[in-house]
């Protein structure tokens, strides 16, 4: 498990990887990526029996400098955001559907979207057909809810370092083409929905990236379909998180 980070957010990372340690029933390497490390970061690493990198590169960088820390004896692999967090019994359950499952290149369920104080916001539950809609509205398979087999992922070249919001997207639609995607039924994981996300803060470009992803995936009649809904769906992508900020804004005040 690949936790990135820029070493800054060391209140929000104790939880990060206590709810990675915490999983049971399953053995779990934690690998810190940062571009910036303190004393502080050191200590929670060593609290935390996680390994530390320090790499220069934005997030798809890092994450795959973590990922290639791995063994012959890592089968599987995930990331999560310095101020995310998995649900207990997660990655047990995930490995069950992967060992269930060998054609599986992924593992998804839902994602809860928590504030900075961990207060449930609401959950987002992937629709059927989750993975053949990711083509038009991304987002449906959140990144935190995943876990992805190794080989596969290898397969796919890992993330792209060009892109800086919406790796996880393009990972996840180059794999469609890979393997199966298999759903759990558990909400796995959790998302910290606050101003300070990068895709958050840059929510026009970071959709712009990801329509742009989608556009180099699309073939087919798909290519027709995505030029029909692009705007469309890039604007009740904006109204929804608009909505989401003014009622996290109301709540700080009303606080």
């Amino acid at each position: 498990m690949v936790v990135p980070t820029l070493g800054e957010r060391l209140g929000t990372i104790r939880r990060t990887l206590a709810s990675i340690r915490q999983q049971p029933h399953v053995d779990v390497d934690i690998v810190i990526v940062a571009k910036f490390v303190s004393a502080d970061l050191v200590r929670i690493g060593e609290n935390f029996q996680a390994q530390i990198l320090t790499h220069p590169g934005h997030i798809s960088a890092a994450v795959n400098a973590g990922f290639a820390t791995a063994t012959l004896t890592h089968k599987y692999v995930a990331w999560l955001g310095d101020d995310d967090m998995l649900h207990p019994g997660a990655l047990a359950d995930a490995c069950l559907l992967m060992e269930q499952n060998p054609a599986a290149v992924v593992v998804y369920g839902s994602c809860d979207y928590i504030d900075v104080n961990g207060s449930l916001l609401f959950t987002r539950k992937p629709p059927p057909n989750a993975p053949a809609l990711l083509q038009f509205v991304p987002g449906l398979i959140k990144q935190e809810a995943c876990l992805f087999r190794l080989s596969a992922f290898q397969k796919a070249g890992g993330l792209d370092e060009l892109l800086k919001y919406t790796m996880d997207l393009d990972i996840l639609l180059k794999l469609r083409r890979l393997g199966a995607f298999v759903k759990s039924d558990r909400t796995l994981a959790a998302f910290c929905w606050h101003a300070g996300s990068l895709t958050i803060a840059n929510r026009t470009v970071s959709l712009a990236e990801a329509q742009n992803v989608q556009a180099r995936s699309a073939s087919g009649f798909a290519k027709w379909l995505f030029v029909i809904f692009k705007y469309p769906i890039k604007y009740l992508i904006l109204i929804m998180s608009w909505n989401i900020n003014r009622r996290m804004s109301n709540n700080s005040v009303s606080t």
